[in-house]
């Protein structure tokens, strides 16, 4: 493709769209995250991980583990600092990036020091120091954050007695049927309008989104060379492991060695696994899935959605090729959706698992499929 300065990055720069901590419990004792206040006024639980939320895909590697820390700073020093290299006796943050959400969730590392109670905090999100800056948010094309942005907050006094230190989702995300909304229901097909009122649907897990699929992709003459038929009874595993699991996209292969997948490209989207297990920003049946009509969210007011619209098509000129996952012929498959507001306490919804779908959440766990006709093992 050239050398990178010959190929000025052409895409506006990313805009951090909002920041969350952990303010509360619910009443299964989860995380309630509110977003932080620009005014400072916010009070956090001592146990609080933090979410950034941005209107761009991101560059997985940098919000990875490996150097995605150093892209924040949360820290009881209140001077304004400019790069990591600033941050005083920062708090010890893991990242984990869902692309579906666009969002990154730092959690504070067990064993390290953590937020004090009763203290006051600045959390600051970095810009790249410069453009060979490994650090720092940046799109999936190079774009940078358009600036450092700087938020006070202060840690409660005491937490609520069942508060725990926030770890990534965990759970049989591959058979189990009751995490996340997947189909939605009669009551919601046909004529219906693409209504977010109207999001009433049977809850599922990963196995359900390969099942809506698996009508192209089967057998011998499974599209691109992907095989997502799992069996009625959803134990036929070798084809996703054949062909999905660890294995190069065709659309992403280009050059010698393509078939070989690539963690970090020098150009993001050569080589990419289909589902690259721990890294779903690595995934892409993903940005595939995300791109195409059966990936909805009818909650977004009309400015986001147009938004989000123009950040698809950059994916598809930029490594997305060909034609999107195309919708069903009848009804939606399913439908990434937060829980509906108007009916909270409306049983045929959940909402995000910990602020991953259930496909990332899967994918970020490892990617293990297993037997769904046998019972999971003991932990």
């Amino acid at each position: 493709m050239g050398e990178a300065t010959l190929q000025p990055i052409d895409a506006p720069p990313v805009q951090l769209i909002e920041a969350r901590a952990t303010t509360s419990l619910d009443q299964n004792y989860q995380p309630v995250r509110t977003a932080l206040d620009p005014a400072g006024t916010t009070e956090v639980l001592s146990t609080a991980s933090f979410v950034l939320k941005f209107d761009r895909f991101l560059l997985p590697s940098s919000v990875s583990a490996t150097v995605g820390a150093e892209s924040v700073c949360v820290s009881g020093d209140l001077a304004t600092v400019q790069t990591y290299a600033d941050c005083v006796n920062p708090i010890a943050l893991a990242p984990t990036y869902n692309p579906v959400q666009r969002e990154v969730i730092f959690r504070q590392i067990e064993g390290m020091p953590g937020l004090v109670p009763g203290t006051r905090y600045a959390l600051t999100v970095f810009k790249p120091a410069d453009e060979a800056a490994p650090s720092g948010v940046r799109a999936f094309d190079g774009a940078p954050l358009d600036g450092n942005t700087r938020i006070e907050f202060s840690v409660a006094a005491t937490n609520p007695p069942q508060a725990m230190p926030e770890r990534p989702p965990s759970g049989d995300f591959f058979c189990q049927r009751d995490l996340e909304c997947v189909m939605r229901t009669d009551a919601c097909q046909g004529d219906a309008p693409a209504d977010p009122t109207c999001i009433a649907c049977v809850k599922g897990a990963a196995y359900h989104l390969f099942y809506g699929c698996f009508g192209c992709h089967n057998g011998a003459s499974a599209a691109a060379g992907l095989d997502l038929n799992l069996g009625t009874a959803f134990n036929q595993l070798d084809p996703l492991l054949e062909t999905a699991i660890g294995r190069t996209a065709h659309q992403t292969q280009m050059g010698e060695k393509a078939h070989v997948g690539e963690a970090s490209p020098a150009r993001f989207g050569r080589a990419m696994p289909l589902i690259d297990p721990g890294n779903p920003g690595n995934s892409y049946l993903l940005y595939k899935i995300l791109i195409g009509q059966i990936a909805v969210d009818p909650s977004l007011p009309a400015d986001a959605a147009e938004k989000l619209r123009q950040e698809n098509e950059r994916l598809q000129a930029a490594f997305v090729v060909g034609m999107p996952m195309p919708p069903p012929p009848s009804k939606p498959i399913f439908w990434f959706h937060p829980q509906n507001p108007q009916m909270p306490d409306d049983q045929n919804t959940t909402p995000y698992v910990d602020g991953m779908d259930i496909l990332s959440a899967w994918i970020l766990n490892g990617a293990a499929p297993r037997d769904c006709s046998a019972p999971a093992a003991s932990p």
